[in-house]
């Protein structure tokens, strides 16, 4: 049975003429008048719905597809297949309150400007077969230019590198020597967006994040962004060792997973400082989800 979480959507019609707004979207087959949404008052209109976790695309629309939300591809609240551009949601197993969109709008716009974020890339170039000289990054930020991002090489297959990207939803991917080689996706992958002819990674750059992804493989929900806040760690990249501190309290649970979504430990150790055995793990890239009494954040560790 897939899981499914409570999602709660609201959306500002002022300045709209109509009589029932509604909510159409993958999880509904895109019905006109499935999911109506309620009035709550001074122009805003909400509704909660229990949603299957995956990544859905959706629009607000009014009086069975009279009217609908509009978008240019890139907004950042969208995702964009097939010449369609739509909100794009992603449920990974936790309740959500939605802030309030305006109609034909993103709720993350900031006045019509597009501010910068930094955005950290890095990419476990472990799994490559070719022969690996330089790896790049494009995307519609650089034109697909092919060599203007190259990234660095930090250690134990993982290269990263920093950019500042405008508030905006892209499409880009991973490439190697240019174009020499790059990676591959299927339609439909997660975290991925189809034109009809290209399948590409897709980012919401919506904040300074930082991202990280295996080369040629779709990206897992959930685990992509982490924070750093309030944690230490060192040596990191390690070949044995991660040592984990914090002042402020103690770290009650700690998940560890590879790139790919699978837990490979787990430890409870109420301190305020941890070691992470890295000695048995292969090389690469992992996750330290750390529990504490203010909730979890997540931290990258490299092994060599």
């Amino acid at each position: 049975m897939t899981s499914q979480s409570n999602i709660t959507f609201s959306v500002d019609m002022s300045g709209q003429t109509f009589t029932q707004a509604y909510i159409s979207g993958s999880f509904n087959s895109w019905s006109g008048d499935s999911n109506p949404l309620t009035d709550m008052g001074g122009g805003i209109w909400e509704v909660t719905l229990p949603i299957a976790d995956g990544e859905h695309e959706y629009k607000f629309t009014y009086d069975n597809w009279t009217g609908q939300d509009t978008f240019t591809q890139g907004d950042v609240c969208t995702i964009t297949n097939y010449g369609n551009t739509n909100r794009r949601l992603v449920v990974s197993g936790a309740d959500q309150v939605l802030a309030t969109a305006p109609f034909n709008g993103c709720a993350e716009a900031t006045d019509g400007i597009d501010p910068n974020h930094n955005v950290t890339f890095s990419v476990d170039m472990n799994g490559y077969g070719g022969t690996l000289g330089t790896v790049y990054i494009n995307g519609e930020w650089n034109g697909w230019c092919g060599a203007c991002n190259a990234l660095t090489d930090l250690g134990g297959g993982i290269w990263g590198v920093t950019l500042p990207l405008d508030e905006k939803a892209f499409q880009f991917k991973f490439t190697v020597d240019g174009w020499n080689d790059q990676e591959t996706f299927n339609p439909g992958d997660l975290q991925t967006s189809t034109d009809g002819t290209f399948t590409n990674r897709y980012i919401k750059v919506d904040g300074d994040k930082n991202v990280s992804y295996v080369w040629n493989q779709p990206q897992v929900l959930g685990i992509n962004e982490f924070s750093t806040v309030n944690y230490k760690v060192f040596p990191n990249p390690t070949q044995n060792v991660w040592t984990l501190q914090t002042n402020n309290q103690n770290i009650i649970k700690i998940d560890l997973y590879d790139m790919l979504g699978k837990l490979v430990l787990t430890i409870s150790p109420n301190t305020n400082e941890v070691n992470i055995d890295a000695s048995s793990l292969v090389k690469g890239l992992y996750f330290a989800r750390i529990s504490n009494n203010n909730g979890v954040n997540t931290v990258k560790l490299i092994k060599n």
